[in-house]
């Protein structure tokens, strides 16, 4: 008889093929019998059972009713904790979920006594990479052309210019436009930047004339949810039940010039006083368009890494025990189709192994102060151009705007997923200590699309989750 003391409970181990094992835990009816009878007990001060006052319904009634349900229940507890309390006190690093093997399975609830319950599990490889393998891998720096800077430049002096009254719709402009709904809303009046509308759909305004009027998609004009609730003019969890549809009339066009580069110009950019000449904001455009670019180049970089590991890291895997449990686990799986498909997922597996131990070489940590700063810069850079800290008001709307944000779990997860990948790039960088090589953003594009002279192979994204994601506006 086996004591209630989840350390002696029998529990056995078996090899069944390569890194696979069925692990069986055997309970009698001391195991689990004192936790039944207290729930037993229990039950009965609280059973309401027609023709018994509470607390005075007969035990053998309430076996009757309720003793193979608890059986069930606390042998199923017992079961599952000692059986992940084994696994933790052996330390095995298992693959996937465990599969509960019913055909092993022994006991009878309907008669409670002994059971006997079996799970098969699948190992984790052991894995040792070496990164000295993907030495290889080329580290963009993407440098600033002088016509990016260009570009950046007006874009500041826009964002501080001056309105002027026009009438016909130019890029950057504002629209004052009256707004009916197809749905027979009542129309109302609001703005529209044309910095609000996709870069696709920007041809539906260019050009258009004072009191025009046009048919407007909002699902497909705007940019994300936050520029289209604030066209509304409602928050943006109401955009489900508001109009879809709309036809607008151009009332005014403001046109905003260009400001003059001068001391009031640096003063309303750079509040602080950290820019106050042209040279200097020419070199502040500079390094932030080549820290935006620094994302992209690693990408590439770690993409290119990773693909170099999978190639060259040899493991071995408990084949037939992933197949079973794909077919077990996921309807999409027949015994048929996982065979025909098994050799992509296995290299999805070994993918995603090599990542976890590249995260446990790097030490690869994210907390949530990552996030909300990550959330912050993201913002600034967005609306205001920079990752500087603004003035007091503007830092106010950034706050209230990483508030809103934050209540996006996609959101949430995007930013920890990008600081993650960044995290574990700069690791990489450390462990292989890569050849470098600067060029300009064109030149970058031509050379991973395989556009060069020398038509360099393009490096596979072989994880969608490796690219950067977008991050919503609430």
């Amino acid at each position: 008889m086996f004591n209630v003391n989840f350390t002696q409970m029998n529990i056995k181990r078996e090899n069944i093929g390569l890194l696979n094992e069925l692990i069986t835990v055997e309970l009698s009816a001391a195991d689990y019998q004192e936790q039944v009878t207290k729930s037993l007990k229990d039950l009965k001060r609280k059973a309401n059972v027609p023709g018994f006052r509470p607390g005075h319904v007969p035990m053998g009634m309430i076996e009757k009713m309720y003793k193979k349900a608890v059986v069930l229940e606390e042998v199923s507890k017992l079961t599952n904790d000692e059986f992940n309390k084994y696994l933790t006190d052996n330390k095995l690093d298992i693959l996937f979920d465990p599969i509960a093997r019913a055909d092993k399975t022994e006991g009878d609830f309907d008669n409670a006594e002994n059971f006997s319950f079996s799970f098969e599990i699948g190992l984790r490889p052991e894995i040792a990479i070496d990164y000295a393998e993907a030495k290889d891998a080329t580290l963009y720096k993407v440098v600033a052309s002088e016509q990016e800077i260009d570009k950046e430049l007006t874009d500041m002096r826009r964002r501080v210019g001056k309105f002027s009254s026009t009438e016909e719709v130019a890029d950057q402009d504002m629209l004052l436009v009256t707004v009916k709904p197809e749905d027979d809303r009542e129309e109302f009046t609001s703005s529209l930047p044309l910095s609000y509308v996709k870069d696709s759909e920007l041809n539906l305004f260019i050009g258009k004339k004072l009191q025009e009027e046009m048919a407007l998609d909002l699902t497909e004009v705007f940019k994300s949810d936050y520029e289209r609730s604030t066209f509304l003019k409602i928050k943006a969890n109401e955009l489900e039940n508001a109009s879809k549809k709309v036809h607008i009339k151009i009332d005014a066009i403001h046109h905003r010039e260009l400001a003059e580069i001068n001391d009031d110009f640096f003063a309303r950019i750079f509040p602080d006083g950290s820019v106050k000449n042209e040279t200097a904001l020419r070199n502040k455009i500079k390094q932030d368009i080549e820290l935006r670019h620094f994302s992209e180049t690693n990408m590439v970089f770690r993409n290119k890494v990773l693909e170099i590991l999978l190639e060259k890291t040899v493991l071995e895997l408990p084949d037939s025990f992933i197949k079973r449990h794909l077919v077990e686990n996921k309807q999409q799986y027949t015994t048929e189709t996982v065979e025909e498909k098994y050799d992509d997922i296995r290299k999805a597996v070994v993918y995603q192994l090599i990542e976890n131990q590249i995260e446990k070489d790097c030490n690869v940590q994210v907390e949530h102060s990552d996030v909300m700063a990550y959330m912050e810069d993201y913002v600034r850079m967005s609306y205001f151009g920079t990752t500087e800290t603004l003035s007091e008001e503007a830092e106010k709307q950034v706050a209230n705007f990483v508030l809103q944000m934050m209540k996006n779990q996609d959101n949430v997860k995007n930013a920890y997923d990008n600081l993650y990948y960044d995290k574990m790039t700069e690791g990489l960088k450390l462990k292989i200590l890569p050849k470098s090589k600067e060029l300009t953003f064109e030149d970058f594009i031509a050379e991973i699309s395989g556009k060069t002279e020398k038509k360099e192979e393009k490096p596979k994204a072989t994880r969608a989750k490796a690219k950067k994601e977008t991050i919503k506006q609430q």
